[in-house]
């Protein structure tokens, strides 16, 4: 390998290569960008792609960053947590409707498509925010009436901004409440001088459930499913003809960004219905010309959402054009990795030409080359990030990092990635991490005929006993196998697709197939093909953190 010249380079306790988080890492992704395609793909406005999908620390955040840096007199950024939706879900009148079973979702359509559009109105016009505040209201209105003169669907959409007055201005927590507001009170008023002092009063004392009668209750949902739809749907079509009659300069485009969906902004159950709602509303909005909304969001959790909420009738296969999944060749990590290197070195000392991982890395480690050494354990881009931050941790004050220096770093790293996937799964599959002991000490290669029964049926119990209240989906088998309403084997099973669905392991159904993993295109296996005959791979990354053992070759 090349040398650096080794008086002036030395590795500092205070270097990195990057932060691990695209929003603390502007700089550096500004200058060691890699593009793979996706970039060109999510900028371009007549790509219909808008959901970024991506394990964590595959890039969905710095792709985001990027257009931001690029683009950022046409960026709109739309924070979840932001948008004043627990008033949503702390509204009784919501509750009990969706308790009764209205159908809420042309409501939940609404909001993300007022929010939406209120958003890009807003940018649109922001160079009139100085105007006197009188004035203000009346130019928008002006610019309005100026195109949508003889036409008689966009004086629709100009009432409906009429409606709203000077209010539909204010901050999008105010907005949000506004429509919730006037939905209680247009229900209210549907149930009329008969029901509707009955159903208050139930609602009053939290018991609607017991205090109306079922043909009541009925009513309920009837008149309340007719104000939800009818209005709704009504103010959906005018809030979408805002947007058409005003969006006619390509110069003037925007791009609308929505991350941070898998953080927990509102209660669950109401975020994968509001979520469900923004998806629907996607395909709406990108009809509109000169503005394209992006949503950031795992795989896993856009699943969760599609077997929770989906209708009678459902079919992703409408949303698949949409996808835009996030794949990472091992070339393009290693030139993500040589980019940051030479951005480091470049920090203490000036040379003429570029450096790379060759020249701070030796050649091999046991016999694997470098390369497929880094990336076998550094699959996404925070994950060689964080991987090579830890070894510059070991090698501080060498010029190089040598194989011994990597095996520590290796270590530390895989242990920290263990954690990590248990934080990214902890909302699907509480108590990963303790259910992973039955992997360690295994050897890297394995069939599931290899974990005895015995094991499965210890590991239930010791879950049981130290967790006994704890939810989750392999917290509660593991009670099941206990109390023996799950046997041992279909336990088995499960567990290894848990395994499966987070990467942790590959799976190979049959022995003259390779293994398969699981993606960001949907690959996936179905439980039904798991058995004790299905051989496991354990992931690289994972394997010093689990005490994995290695599988020599025969030669």
């Amino acid at each position: 390998m090349r040398k650096v010249h080794q008086s002036e380079f030395r590795f500092r306790n205070t270097d990195t290569i990057g932060a691990a988080s695209a929003e603390d890492d502007t700089e550096l992704l500004k200058t060691c960008f890699v593009e793979t395609g996706d970039y060109e793909a999510l900028k371009n406005q007549n790509d219909i792609r808008q959901i970024v999908l991506g394990r964590t620390g595959s890039g969905k955040s710095a792709l985001f960053e990027r257009l931001k840096q690029e683009e950022e007199e046409h960026i709109i950024s739309i924070a979840p947590d932001e948008l004043a939706l627990t008033y949503v879900s702390n509204s009784s009148m919501i509750e009990y409707l969706s308790d009764l079973g209205v159908n809420l979702d042309p409501f939940y359509k609404l909001l993300w498509r007022h929010v939406l559009t209120v958003e890009v109105l807003r940018k649109h016009f922001e160079p009139h925010a100085n105007t006197a505040k009188g004035r203000f209201w009346e130019v928008i209105i002006e610019k309005f009436q100026s195109q949508t003169r003889n036409d008689k669907d966009a004086k629709q959409a100009v009432q409906y901004l009429q409606e709203w007055g000077e209010k539909f201005w204010l901050e999008t927590e105010y907005r949000v409440k506004e429509i919730t507001s006037t939905l209680e009170k247009k229900i209210t008023d549907a149930l009329g001088g008969d029901l509707g002092p009955r159903f208050l009063k139930a609602k009053a004392a939290s018991n609607v459930q017991s205090l109306l009668s079922e043909e009541e209750k009925a009513e309920v949902v009837n008149r309340g499913q007719r104000v939800v739809s009818e209005t709704q749907v009504q103010d959906l079509k005018k809030v979408g003809d805002l947007l058409e009659r005003v969006l006619s300069d390509p110069q003037k485009h925007y791009y609308v960004l929505i991350d941070r969906l898998d953080e927990n902004w509102i209660e669950e159950k109401l975020r994968y219905r509001l979520i469900m709602a923004l998806l629907d509303s996607l395909r709406k909005i990108s009809q509109v010309r000169n503005v394209k909304v992006l949503v950031a969001i795992r795989r896993d959790l856009i699943e969760r959402v599609f077997n929770l909420v989906r209708e009678a009738g459902f079919q992703e296969e409408k949303y698949q054009s949409l996808y835009l999944p996030l794949r990472w060749p091992s070339r393009q990590i290693i030139e993500l990795l040589d980019k940051r290197v030479d951005a480091l070195v470049a920090r203490q000392y000036q040379r003429s030409k570029s450096v790379t991982h060759q020249d701070l890395l030796p050649k091999q480690v046991d016999k694997v080359p470098i390369k497929d050494f880094i990336t076998s354990r550094a699959p996404r881009p925070r994950d060689v990030i964080s991987f090579f931050n830890k070894c510059i941790e070991v090698a501080e004050g060498r010029p190089q990092l040598n194989v011994d220096t990597l095996k520590r770093a290796e270590g530390e790293y895989s242990r920290q990635r263990l954690r990590a996937l248990g934080d990214e799964w902890y909302a699907n599959y509480t108590g990963l991490l303790d259910f992973t002991d039955i992997l360690k000490n295994r050897p890297s290669s394995f069939s599931i005929s290899q974990v005895e029964r015995a094991d499965i049926a210890d590991l239930c119990l010791k879950s049981a006993i130290q967790h006994p209240e704890e939810h989750g989906v392999l917290r509660e088998h593991a009670r099941n196998v206990v109390e023996e309403l799950v046997n041992v084997a279909d336990f088995k099973r499960t567990l290894f697709m848990v395994f499966y669905r987070v990467g942790l392991i590959g799976l190979k159904l049959e022995t003259f197939e390779s293994a398969s993993w699981v993606d960001e295109t949907g690959q996936t296996v179905s439980l039904s093909e798991i058995d004790d005959t299905t051989h496991v791979v354990v992931h690289t990354t994972f394997h010093r953190a689990l005490g994995i053992k290695s599988v020599k070759r025969k030669p």
